[in-house]
C-alpha cells in the first residue's frame, strides 16, 4: 500500500467518524442557579443525558418518563435546599454581625474607662482592681475575636 492511498484512506476514515460523531452525540438536561430547566448537546456540570425518542419528547437514558420526573422532582429538591442554605448562612452572617458589634462597643468601653465597676444590687459600685480590670478587658477582646473573626477562618 502507497503512502498516498493510506493517507487518504485515514483521511476518509477520521472524515467519516466526525462525520458520525453528531449523531451519537446527546442531549443534556441541567438546572441553572434560578431554577430554570436548559437542554443542550455539551455537557455542564451537574447535567443528565438524555435522548430523544420521539420529536419534542425526551426521556432520561433509562429509557421511562417517568425517570425524567424523578429528576425534576429530585432538582427541585436539591434547588430547595440550597436555596435554604443560603437563608440560613445568610441569618447567621447578620447574628454574627451583630454579635461582632456589640463585642466590640463592650471592649472599646472597657478599654477606655478610667476606672471599672460592677453596680450592686441596689446600685452601688464596687470598684474592680488592676487585676481584675485586666482580666476583664482579656475576656472581652477574646469575646470580640471569637464573634469578629471571619467564619472557617484560623
Amino acid at each position: 500500500m502507497s503512502r498516498t492511498t493510506m493517507f487518504f484512506s485515514l483521511l476518509t476514515a477520521a472524515v467519516l467518524l466526525g462525520a458520525l460523531a453528531p449523531a451519537h452525540a446527546g442531549v443534556y438536561r441541567w438546572v441553572d442557579k434560578q431554577g430554570v430547566v436548559h437542554y443542550s448537546d455539551q455537557w455542564r456540570p451537574g447535567a443528565v443525558r438524555v435522548a430523544a425518542t420521539a420529536p419534542g419528547a425526551f426521556t432520561s437514558s433509562s429509557g421511562t418518563a417517568s425517570s425524567v420526573s424523578a429528576e425534576d422532582h429530585a432538582a427541585d429538591r436539591m434547588i430547595r435546599h440550597a436555596a435554604d442554605a443560603r437563608a440560613v448562612h445568610a441569618e447567621e452572617a447578620k447574628l454574627r454581625a451583630k454579635r461582632c458589634t456589640q463585642a466590640k462597643a463592650v471592649y472599646h468601653r472597657l478599654i477606655f474607662a478610667r476606672r471599672l465597676f460592677t453596680t450592686g444590687a441596689h446600685g452601688q459600685r464596687h470598684y474592680l482592681s488592676d487585676t481584675q480590670a485586666t482580666a476583664a478587658r482579656i475576656k472581652a477582646r477574646a469575646t470580640m475575636n471569637r464573634w469578629c473573626a471571619q467564619p472557617g477562618g484560623d
